[in-house]
Protein backbone atom coordinates (compact mmCIF):
# COMPACT_ATOMS: atom_id res chain seq x y z
CA UNK A 1 0.00 0.00 0.00
CA UNK A 2 1.41 3.28 -1.21
CA UNK A 3 1.62 5.50 2.20
CA UNK A 4 -1.13 8.27 0.51
CA UNK A 5 -3.80 5.28 0.23
CA UNK A 6 -2.60 4.66 4.03
CA UNK A 7 -5.06 6.09 6.45
CA UNK A 8 -4.08 9.81 8.24
CA UNK A 9 -4.61 8.27 11.57
CA UNK A 10 -2.15 4.93 10.91
CA UNK A 11 0.21 7.45 9.57
CA UNK A 12 0.08 9.39 12.93
CA UNK A 13 0.33 6.31 14.59
CA UNK A 14 3.55 5.06 12.65
CA UNK A 15 4.71 8.37 13.18
CA UNK A 16 4.64 7.97 16.73
CA UNK A 17 6.48 5.19 16.92
CA UNK A 18 9.36 6.01 14.27
CA UNK A 19 9.72 9.35 16.81
CA UNK A 20 10.15 6.99 19.72
CA UNK A 21 12.28 4.40 18.30
CA UNK A 22 14.62 7.49 17.31
CA UNK A 23 14.67 8.52 20.64
CA UNK A 24 15.71 5.57 21.66
CA UNK A 25 18.44 5.35 19.06
CA UNK A 26 19.36 8.87 20.25
CA UNK A 27 19.89 8.20 23.95
CA UNK A 28 21.86 4.63 22.92
CA UNK A 29 24.03 6.75 20.74
CA UNK A 30 24.75 9.36 23.98
CA UNK A 31 25.56 5.91 26.18
CA UNK A 32 27.79 4.94 24.00
CA UNK A 33 29.62 8.17 23.23
CA UNK A 34 29.98 9.15 26.84
CA UNK A 35 31.36 5.65 27.64
CA UNK A 36 34.31 5.84 24.45
CA UNK A 37 34.59 9.19 25.95
CA UNK A 38 35.64 7.85 29.71
CA UNK A 39 37.69 5.16 28.02
CA UNK A 40 39.62 8.08 25.69
CA UNK A 41 39.96 10.29 28.91
CA UNK A 42 41.02 7.15 30.83
CA UNK A 43 43.96 6.21 28.13
CA UNK A 44 44.90 9.85 28.07
CA UNK A 45 45.23 10.23 31.67
CA UNK A 46 47.39 7.05 31.79
CA UNK A 47 49.67 8.71 29.14
CA UNK A 48 50.33 12.01 31.18
CA UNK A 49 50.25 10.84 34.64
CA UNK A 50 54.19 9.11 33.53
CA UNK A 51 54.91 12.93 32.71
CA UNK A 52 53.07 14.13 36.05
CA UNK A 53 49.99 15.90 34.30
CA UNK A 54 45.89 15.95 34.49
CA UNK A 55 43.40 16.36 32.26
CA UNK A 56 40.11 16.85 31.49
CA UNK A 57 37.35 16.12 29.95
CA UNK A 58 35.67 19.34 27.77
CA UNK A 59 32.96 17.32 25.89
CA UNK A 60 32.45 15.89 22.58
CA UNK A 61 30.91 16.53 19.41
CA UNK A 62 27.32 16.32 18.47
CA UNK A 63 27.82 13.78 15.96
CA UNK A 64 29.67 11.94 19.20
CA UNK A 65 32.89 11.33 17.07
CA UNK A 66 35.03 14.36 18.30
CA UNK A 67 35.72 14.54 21.79
CA UNK A 68 37.89 17.22 23.92
CA UNK A 69 39.84 16.86 26.61
CA UNK A 70 42.35 19.60 28.50
CA UNK A 71 45.65 19.02 29.82
CA UNK A 72 48.88 20.77 30.27
CA UNK A 73 52.42 19.60 29.14
CA UNK A 74 54.73 19.58 26.50
CA UNK A 75 52.68 19.31 23.21
CA UNK A 76 54.67 16.94 21.55
CA UNK A 77 55.35 15.05 24.23
CA UNK A 78 51.63 15.21 25.27
CA UNK A 79 51.06 14.11 21.09
CA UNK A 80 53.59 11.25 21.73
CA UNK A 81 52.44 9.99 24.61
CA UNK A 82 48.52 10.02 23.91
CA UNK A 83 49.31 8.53 20.52
CA UNK A 84 50.82 5.27 21.97
CA UNK A 85 48.17 4.77 24.80
CA UNK A 86 44.85 5.48 22.46
CA UNK A 87 43.03 2.58 21.08
CA UNK A 88 43.39 1.29 17.57
CA UNK A 89 41.06 3.70 15.30
CA UNK A 90 42.03 7.27 17.50
CA UNK A 91 44.33 9.27 16.45
CA UNK A 92 45.15 12.95 18.42
CA UNK A 93 44.28 15.93 15.81
CA UNK A 94 45.42 18.96 18.13
CA UNK A 95 46.45 20.35 21.20
CA UNK A 96 45.72 24.17 21.21
CA UNK A 97 47.06 26.66 22.91
CA UNK A 98 45.09 26.58 26.00
CA UNK A 99 46.09 22.72 26.03
CA UNK A 100 42.65 21.07 25.05
CA UNK A 101 42.95 18.02 23.04
CA UNK A 102 41.30 16.85 19.79
CA UNK A 103 41.06 13.07 19.96
CA UNK A 104 39.42 12.08 16.48
CA UNK A 105 38.30 8.73 15.16
CA UNK A 106 39.55 8.13 12.16
CA UNK A 107 36.91 5.03 10.87
CA UNK A 108 39.13 2.50 10.66
CA UNK A 109 40.26 -0.44 12.90
CA UNK A 110 43.77 0.85 13.08
CA UNK A 111 45.48 4.46 12.75
CA UNK A 112 47.67 5.25 10.23
CA UNK A 113 51.08 5.62 11.45
CA UNK A 114 50.99 8.72 8.76
CA UNK A 115 48.13 10.16 11.17
CA UNK A 116 50.19 9.66 14.38
CA UNK A 117 53.48 10.79 12.90
CA UNK A 118 51.81 14.02 11.48
CA UNK A 119 50.20 15.74 14.63
CA UNK A 120 53.30 14.92 16.76
CA UNK A 121 55.42 16.86 13.93
CA UNK A 122 52.66 19.31 14.32
CA UNK A 123 52.66 19.46 17.96
CA UNK A 124 56.82 19.75 17.63
CA UNK A 125 56.52 23.03 15.13
CA UNK A 126 53.40 24.53 17.78
CA UNK A 127 54.84 24.18 20.57
CA UNK A 128 58.15 25.67 19.09
CA UNK A 129 56.91 28.50 17.29
CA UNK A 130 57.25 31.69 19.78
CA UNK A 131 54.91 34.14 18.90
CA UNK A 132 54.36 38.35 20.31
CA UNK A 133 51.55 39.43 22.35
CA UNK A 134 49.54 40.62 18.71
CA UNK A 135 50.05 36.96 17.56
CA UNK A 136 52.80 37.59 15.02
CA UNK A 137 55.09 34.72 14.65
CA UNK A 138 59.29 35.81 16.23
CA UNK A 139 60.02 32.38 15.38
CA UNK A 140 59.91 28.96 14.27
CA UNK A 141 61.79 26.06 14.77
CA UNK A 142 64.53 24.78 11.84
CA UNK A 143 63.66 21.45 9.65
CA UNK A 144 66.36 19.81 11.79
CA UNK A 145 65.25 20.53 14.79
CA UNK A 146 61.58 19.44 13.87
CA UNK A 147 63.07 16.01 12.48
CA UNK A 148 65.29 16.09 15.51
CA UNK A 149 63.02 16.55 17.56
CA UNK A 150 60.30 13.73 15.99
CA UNK A 151 63.40 11.17 16.51
CA UNK A 152 63.17 12.02 20.37
CA UNK A 153 59.65 11.23 20.38
CA UNK A 154 59.96 8.12 18.86
CA UNK A 155 59.58 8.13 14.96
CA UNK A 156 61.98 7.09 12.51
CA UNK A 157 64.11 10.06 10.93
CA UNK A 158 62.85 9.14 6.87
CA UNK A 159 59.34 9.01 8.35
CA UNK A 160 58.92 12.18 9.87
CA UNK A 161 60.81 13.74 6.62
CA UNK A 162 58.26 12.26 4.62
CA UNK A 163 55.17 13.30 6.89
CA UNK A 164 56.73 16.43 7.09
CA UNK A 165 56.84 17.48 3.40
CA UNK A 166 53.50 15.65 3.06
CA UNK A 167 51.94 18.38 5.09
CA UNK A 168 53.71 20.96 3.61
CA UNK A 169 51.84 19.86 0.17
CA UNK A 170 48.57 19.81 2.40
CA UNK A 171 49.51 23.51 3.15
CA UNK A 172 49.74 22.62 6.58
CA UNK A 173 53.22 23.76 7.47
CA UNK A 174 55.30 25.82 5.13
CA UNK A 175 59.12 24.67 5.23
CA UNK A 176 61.97 27.75 4.24
CA UNK A 177 65.42 28.21 4.63
CA UNK A 178 64.78 29.89 8.04
CA UNK A 179 62.14 27.00 9.88
CA UNK A 180 58.92 25.52 9.60
CA UNK A 181 56.21 27.89 9.40
CA UNK A 182 52.58 26.82 10.79
CA UNK A 183 50.72 27.52 6.97
CA UNK A 184 46.77 28.31 6.33
CA UNK A 185 45.55 24.37 7.06
CA UNK A 186 47.55 24.30 10.38
CA UNK A 187 44.44 24.28 12.46
CA UNK A 188 42.41 21.85 10.61
CA UNK A 189 44.47 18.53 10.54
Amino acid sequence: MDMTEEPAHEQMERHATLTDELADLDAERDAVAASVQDRLADAVSEAIAEAGTNVGSLGQSKDGKRFRFEARLDRAALVAAVTEALPDGFVVSHVNEDGTLSVDWTGDSTTPSKREHGAILKAIIAEETETDSDGFIESVPSHDRVLARAVELGIDEGDAADRLSRLATLDVVDITDEGVYPDENFSRY
